[in-house]
């Protein structure tokens, strides 16, 4: 080789090497990835990245991680750090975050406790706790079981998958993270806890007999106390609600709100707070299926805030399945039935906050809903959750038998209903805005119309008990407190993973034709390209022979 073709050669090497060193020095500094995903579900939120940018003292992050994880879950520790490192790139250095494994900072005397396993009287494996899961359990973050495969054994190891947040003296945790799809919402919500300096405070109306939000719903009563400050208000005792109120919520009364407290409620939604009423037609007994009809009285009050209440109890071909128990000779066999009184509508606004992203959301025993404001004024009615085409209204006296026979000829056309309707804007006050010209008092503290005014109304409310309870039935409740408060930035973060991807309906001919272009035509497809390739390397070998 010529001296100056080394030289070439040599050059040429150390301008890859040198441009590779450079694009690595360059990426240090620069740093960029590409979501494909449908919900952007590996990209921070524009919430997210607001409040880490509103931190004004230093939150303290650590992830309490187990080495050597088995999988799934050593995937989900990697996403931690990754999402954890994205979160301190955006805090501007308010964030700082620690990645630990609990077993590292063991103490000799920690490993003889663990070996030290006894036996209790019921046969169970016990053994003193040590000082690293006492820590651990303040911080409140307990071990969980994992199964690991070592040396060919499957054992049952304890772990740990926990987050703590720190900020002064608070204190948060995300106990234990065994899936990724709403960590950013939880750690989020958690970041915005311990920074903020109180929490909003929801009234729940009570006082007519209402659904007990310990004993009957449960789980939103625990998802809302670690947000808001949740207080009930009894206005059959005092008609007045709190100035430091921030929302009010109105859900299953069975019996008549008097005129005071409507004045009250009136008044509350005329300064501008939120208001949510989930009104029902019945409240039925879920054992017996009794239908037990209510009767708020609110109707009036919403008709003139925008939205009138129809009689009647929706009834949707697109339903929930339920169990009954049907006698069959000695047996008595359980078997899933269509309910067409609990809707799945598809209908829901994509693009409003409140129900942007949700899908498979029950709505059981729901009055049909109108809007009763003109388009383009100054109150805006966003209809939030429709039901299917195949809908109709049934009447009293109701029959809630899932047996019974369904026919056109008794329910009458079938068209959509209107579910949910949020109201924004111009709302008039209910007894202010005709005067003393209609025969009613007027308060003049009450303004004659909201100027930003926010009401929601849904035509039921079982919705929110702890019988009906999904993931997408909580996403709505808490969208819901989030809206009337107007915290609407972590709305999307929340209903993150929760969009349904179906696949499209189509005919039985097509999906045959698809089925047998699989099994066959892709197999002949590879063989018909493997032909022309041959023929086109014979016809290449026998030009080169001549």
């Amino acid at each position: 080789m010529s001296t100056k073709k080394t030289v070439d050669v040599t050059v040429l090497l150390l301008a890859v090497v040198g441009s590779l060193v450079l694009v690595n020095v360059i990426s240090v500094y620069l740093f960029g990835r590409l979501d494909l995903t449908r919900g952007k579900e590996f990209t921070l939120s524009q919430a997210t990245v607001d409040t880490l940018q509103r931190l004004k003292d230093p939150v303290t992050v650590t992830a309490y991680f187990t080495k050597d994880l088995p999988p799934p879950y050593s995937t989900n520790a990697r996403y931690v750090k990754d999402l954890l490192e994205e979160y301190y790139a955006h805090s501007g250095g308010n964030l700082r975050y620690s990645f630990v494994d609990p077993t590292a900072s063991e103490t000799q005397e920690d490993k003889d406790k663990k070996k030290d396993v006894q036996t209790d009287i019921f046969g169970r494996a016990v053994r003193e706790e040590t000082s690293v899961e006492k820590d651990l359990r303040d911080v409140g973050i307990p071990p969980v079981q994992v199964r690991v495969n070592e040396a060919d054994k499957l054992e049952v190891k304890r772990a740990y998958m926990g987050i703590s947040i720190r900020f002064g003296d608070k204190k948060e945790a995300i106990p234990v993270v065994r899936e990724t799809g709403g960590l950013e919402y939880d750690l989020t919500t958690m970041i915005r806890k311990v920074s903020r300096d109180k929490a909003p405070k929801i009234a729940l109306v009570t006082g007519h007999d209402n659904p007990d939000l310990q004993k009957e719903m449960g789980s939103i009563h625990q998802l809302l106390s670690q947000l808001y400050d949740v207080v009930p208000i009894d206005l059959t005792q005092k008609a007045e609600i709190a100035d430091d109120v921030n929302a009010i919520l109105v859900i299953g009364p069975k019996t008549p709100f008097g005129e005071a407290e409507q004045r009250a409620i009136d008044k509350f939604v005329m300064s501008g707070r939120g208001a949510a009423f989930l009104l029902g037609p019945v409240a039925p007994d879920l054992q017996t299926l009794q239908p037990n009809p209510t009767n708020h009285g609110l109707g009036p009050l919403l008709e003139s805030y925008g939205v009138k209440i129809e009689p009647g109890i929706v009834i949707d071909a697109e339903c929930a399945t339920m169990n009954v128990t049907r006698q069959q000779g000695a047996w008595r066999i359980a078997q899933p039935v269509k309910y067409p009184f609990i809707p799945l509508p598809k209908g829901l606004d994509e693009n409003h906050p409140l129900t942007r992203g949700l899908a498979q959301v029950a709505f059981p025993f729901m009055s049909a809903l109108t809007v009763a404001v003109p388009s383009g004024g100054p109150i805006k009615a966003d209809v939030l959750v429709r039901s299917s085409d195949k809908s109709w209204l049934q009447s009293e006296p109701y029959n809630l038998d899932p047996s019974q026979e369904w026919k056109v000829s008794v329910l009458g056309e079938a068209s959509s209903k209107n579910l949910a309707v949020a109201l924004t804007g111009s709302i008039k006050s209910h007894f202010n805005k005709g005067g003393a010209d209609q025969g009613m008092s007027v308060d003049p503290s009450v303004p004659t119309a909201a100027k930003d005014g926010r009401v929601l109304v849904v035509g039921g409310y079982l919705m929110l008990l702890d019988q009906f309870m999904s993931k997408g039935n909580e996403t709505l409740a808490l969208n819901l407190l989030d809206w009337l408060v107007l915290d609407e930035a972590l709305l999307a973060v929340r209903s993150r993973g929760l969009n349904a991807a179906p696949l499209e309906e189509v005919s039985d001919a097509k999906r045959s034709t698809l089925k047998y272009f699989n099994i066959v035509g892709l197999p002949l497809a590879f063989i018909g390209f493997g032909l022309a390739r041959w023929r086109m390397r014979e016809g290449r070998r026998g030009r080169v022979a001549l």
